[in-house]
This record gives C-alpha cells, structure tokens and sequence, in this order.
C-alpha cells in the first residue's frame, strides 16, 4: 500500500495551490508533511489542509512553480472525516463552477497544480 501527502495551501491572491507527494508509508509521508509544512510556513505561505492517505493515485515530482508560465493542472479536492478525494478538472473556470454548486460533505476546494496525476 502506497501513501499520499495532500498538502493544500493560499497564495498572495487567495487562490489554493494543491501539493503531492508519494510515499512507501504512512510514516514517510507524515514526516514529509511536516518538512513540506515548514518550508511552506518559514515562507509564509498559508497551509490550507494536509492529509496523508493510502492511495493508488500517482502524481509527478513536488517542485515549486519557476514561473507563471508554467502548464497548471486542476484538481477539485474534497476532504472530509474519512477520506480526500481528487478529481482532475480541464480548467479553473470549469472548476470554480462545480465547487459553487457542490453540496456533498466536507471541505471541497478548487485547486491547481503544476504536478500531473498518472497512475500505478
């Protein structure tokens, strides 16, 4: 079983930026959550939410964004007492939509990511 760090966190114009990291266990990413946190935080960047998971979901490596040109992928994220969930979205737009109009459980936020999801 494999393990997902799901960090997401505010940037200076309010938007949320989701973070991935894959990891072999559970202690690996909630030490990865605490370094990531750090750094975010030493930086003053605003932690949203942070979760670990088990997880078969494969997303390409953690870096920061080298410039805002950089391709931003979108992901609807849903956390809730059990479980997160993820969903790729095609655009910001179509993704603002859908979280205006969700009324499921929990915190759904529209996010984007320079980080791509694959699969195992």
């Amino acid at each position: 079983m494999l393990f997902l760090l799901v960090l997401l966190s505010r940037n200076g114009a309010g938007d949320i930026n989701a973070s991935f990291v894959n990891t072999q266990n559970f202690a690996q990413c909630q030490q990865k959550a605490l370094l990531v946190k750090g750094i975010f935080l030493s930086a003053q960047i605003p932690v949203v939410e942070s979760r670990c998971i088990s997880s078969e979901l494969q997303f390409s490596e953690f870096g920061h964004a080298t410039s805002s040109g950089m391709p931003r992928h979108f992901y609807l994220v849903r956390f809730n007492s059990e479980a997160v969930t993820i969903r790729p979205i095609a655009d910001w737009q179509s993704c603002m939509a859908m979280q205006q109009r969700d009324t499921g459980p929990g915190r759904l936020y529209c996010s984007s990511s320079i980080q791509s999801l694959g699969s195992l």
